[in-house]
């Protein structure tokens, strides 16, 4: 995008002329993809600045702490978004390329973060991931990002070696938990886990808040405060606090959490192949031999779709998807049902598609999962929801009532 364009485009996006509520949808499309253009240049000029800083100060120690600083004093940015720069700069380094495609705006800052996950998983393979630049460049400008980031972790993955397990080990280093308190007297919580570790954590925080949610117990929270979220906090405080008592009770081991991996008997049982399924339920990746070093100790609950292996179908019995119910339909969903909706299955609600208020059963052929908005569209937005066939394709009318 030329700076004699970004002007005009500029212009037209802070025009108040014409009117935004006389503009068709067509029109709206254009300027949405004009804002998006400008936006691309803006953040490909920050980091071409940023690059520039970066260079000036090289004889400074540390050159990336000061840089941080600079961004965060002269550039309005927060630290994390500082951070976020400066990790956007070295892909840039890395792949030059795509710091010319953002800056003719025909990629999004999505696409290069996503390049630069695709970077991380490669570590010391990335030699070899760089030889698929070209073809990864051609697909982020015709992919949207969701697309492009699944693109990219496949085409990493490809030329890891050791099927992931280095990567996993770097995980475990960069593994890390800060506490501290705020101006305001609230204690703040940042984290970050491995795959393994962060799917025990997570899925002992989202049973214990099921388990809250059931109890019907109700939630007392500020307006800004979404309240699973702050079940969530109750749960780790809860989680805490029963660990703490039970080890001041017993020197007996405390009991294992609960990590759900879904894996292919093909890939369990042979290793990686081109349709290869081995994620946790929360969407991260294990190698294949970490899979089954959890599988040598683990309870495995086979799940089998459409089979008899477990109750899937309990028709009027219960207003709420049981257990196994909620594991089948993770099988098949690993983000909300909506097509091309990237929202995670583990922040969706379980729909019946004939309400059970309207007589809906609680079988698998009439649940999906729904994030929080499509979910508000289809009780309150008049949207029709059907699945089709065995494959359960699922039909969607926009059209409100």
């Amino acid at each position: 995008m030329t700076d004699v364009a970004i002007n005009i485009a500029v212009a037209r996006i802070l025009s108040k002329s014409p009117d935004i509520g006389s503009l068709t949808l067509a029109e709206i499309r254009v300027r949405l993809d004009e804002i998006k253009r400008v936006k691309a240049a803006c953040a490909s000029e920050e980091i071409r600045l940023t690059a520039r800083m970066h260079d000036m100060m090289r004889d400074e120690r540390p050159v990336h702490a000061i840089a941080e600083v600079e961004l965060m004093e002269h550039a309005g940015l927060s630290g994390r978004e500082a951070r976020t720069v400066l990790a956007r700069t070295n892909t840039v380094r890395t792949a030059p390329e795509f710091g010319e495609l953002l800056a003719q705006g025909h990629t999004t800052v999505g696409h290069l973060d996503a390049l630069q996950t695709g970077l991380r998983t490669a570590a010391s393979n990335q030699p070899e991931f760089l030889h698929h630049l070209p073809k990864l460049s051609q697909a982020a400008c015709s992919l949207p990002v969701g697309e492009f980031a699944a693109l990219v972790r496949s085409t990493a993955q490809s030329v890891v070696a050791d099927d992931g397990l280095s990567t996993l080990e770097r995980q475990r280093r960069c593994t890390y938990l800060k506490i501290w308190n705020d101006s305001d007297g609230m204690t703040q919580v940042r984290g970050a886990f491995d795959p393994e570790s962060g799917a025990a954590l997570h899925g002992a925080i989202c049973r214990r808040v099921e388990s809250m949610f059931h109890s019907g117990e109700p939630v007392d929270v500020m307006p800004w405060v979404e309240p699973n979220e702050h079940r969530q906090a109750r749960a780790v405080v809860a989680l805490a606090t029963r660990l703490h008592d039970e080890a001041e009770r017993t020197t007996t081991r405390e009991p294992r959490a609960e990590v759900v991996v879904h894996v292919d008997l093909a890939t369990l049982t042979q290793g990686l192949h081109s349709t290869s399924i081995r994620h946790t339920e929360f969407g991260a990746d294990l190698p294949v031999d970490t899979i089954r070093r959890l599988a040598c100790e683990a309870e495995i609950v086979p799940v089998v779709l459409n089979g008899e292996s477990v109750p899937l179908d309990v028709g009027r019995s219960k207003r709420l998807a049981t257990v196994h119910q909620r594991r089948a339909l993770e099988a098949s969903h690993r983000t909300c049902a909506i097509p091309e909706c990237e929202v995670p299955y583990h922040h969706c609600q379980i729909h019946h598609i004939d309400f059970w208020e309207s007589g809906g059963s609680t079988d698998l052929h009439n649940m999906i999962p729904l994030c929080s908005k499509h979910h508000h569209a289809v009780h309150e937005g008049g949207w029709t929801l059907r699945l089709v066939g065995d494959a359960r394709q699922l039909v969607v009318d926009r059209q409100s009532g």
